[in-house]
């Protein structure tokens, strides 16, 4: 039934965002305005759901830069941002770290008074980092490849010396004197390939497709110079032509992000932590998560707060249907789509709740 895909980018979207190209410093078009499809994509990746009502209602055919530097200084936005990180070191469920000095990182990342090179520092001083990758051994591998992408493999000489200090042990570990776990993670965190390697996850993980090498290098060194450059850099990245074309074709939803989204989609509410991480660990459990994703959409289909409207609550069906389209597509029904769901609305009072479920486990609602 759903066979189109819409035309998501953001009206006005011009070449002269090309800093996705080039330095960070580049500048984003002020002219590209938020279209439904291209609004509800930014929220995945800046705030890990989808839009409220409100939101959708204060953004929708502004500027999109001033969405992207709203949310930069937004201190909700940085608190995915930490849940992604966090989630990347698989610092989750008894390893989450939990009433750390993380908890303020969200706000001084909004106010510039540290930068994201300083929270990942911070993330793996944390006793949960510690408690995650026990021992000399694990935790300087886990240094190592997480935070530089060394392969230890090849690197096993430089392994052995960061397991040294760790212990207590001096030597000379990727170039810098070390004698302590903090001096391993220290010169692992400010380390060139450190600021490369976070470019090219970063943009793998908001692009969906790998970083040319030569150009995360570029990045790398600026950001390795100047720390706080990663801002301007995430700002080129969103108001890029790279990044509209990654909006128009698609990508997965992570668990995380499709429970956040079906909550704010059902109810207009942001669904609880507990409730998102329960869900998360139940689907991230599974090699195929799309048929327990079908279960809880019509789990919170029947549940208070997130029901679906009965017929007669939507009054009349044919723009409810285009506006619901519009809501959780990012686009218009075709004219077979149309008929087709307004046909179930008049077959009885439960149209609505079938219309809403067939477009909730679509394969078209679970990309961004």
């Amino acid at each position: 039934m759903m066979t189109s895909r819409p035309d998501i980018l953001p009206q006005g979207t011009t070449d002269d965002a090309g800093a996705a190209s080039g330095g960070a410093s580049g500048g984003p078009s002020r002219g590209a305005m938020l279209t439904e499809r291209f609004l509800r994509a930014l929220y995945h990746d800046l705030y890990g759901r989808a839009p409220l009502r409100s939101e959708r209602q204060g953004w929708l055919g502004k500027p999109l830069v001033d969405l992207v530097e709203a949310a930069l200084v937004d201190e909700a936005s940085w608190r995915y941002w930490l849940d992604v990180q966090l989630y990347y070191f698989m610092l989750i469920d008894r390893f989450e770290p939990v009433g750390t000095s993380l908890d303020e990182l969200p706000e001084r990342l909004a106010s510039r008074r540290i930068s994201p090179r300083d929270a990942l520092h911070r993330i793996a001083l944390t006793p949960s980092f510690e408690l995650r990758n026990p021992g000399a051994d694990t935790f300087v591998t886990v240094i190592m490849e997480q935070f530089c992408g060394i392969e230890v493999q090849r690197s096993t000489r430089e392994l052995e010396i960061g397991k040294s200090a760790y212990d207590g042990g001096t030597g000379t570990f990727l170039g810098s004197k070390a004698s302590s776990q903090s001096d391993v993670i220290q010169i692992a965190v400010t380390h060139r390939d450190a600021a490369r390697h976070f470019v090219s996850r970063e943009y793998e993980r908001l692009f969906r497709t790998r970083c040319d090498r030569k150009q995360a290098a570029r990045w790398g060194k600026e950001i390795q110079k100047s720390p706080n450059e990663m801002f301007a850099l995430y700002r080129a990245w969103f108001a890029s032509p790279e990044y509209a074309e990654r909006v128009e074709r698609g990508a997965p939803l992570s668990n995380q992000v499709w429970v956040r989204s079906v909550y704010v989609d059902l109810g207009d509410v942001i669904a609880p932590d507990e409730e998102v991480e329960a869900l998360r660990g139940a689907l991230d459990s599974l090699g195929d998560p799309v048929p327990l994703r079908s279960l809880i959409v019509r789990m919170l289909l029947d549940a208070e707060g997130t029901r679906s409207p009965r017929g007669p609550e939507i009054g009349e069906p044919g723009p409810w249907i285009d506006a619901t389209f519009d809501r959780l597509l990012g686009r218009q029904p075709t004219d077979m789509e149309r008929t087709q769901f307004l046909k179930v609305c008049e077959d009885g009072p439960d149209g609505p709740e079938l219309v809403l479920y067939t477009l909730l486990t679509s394969p078209e609602y679970q990309i961004a």
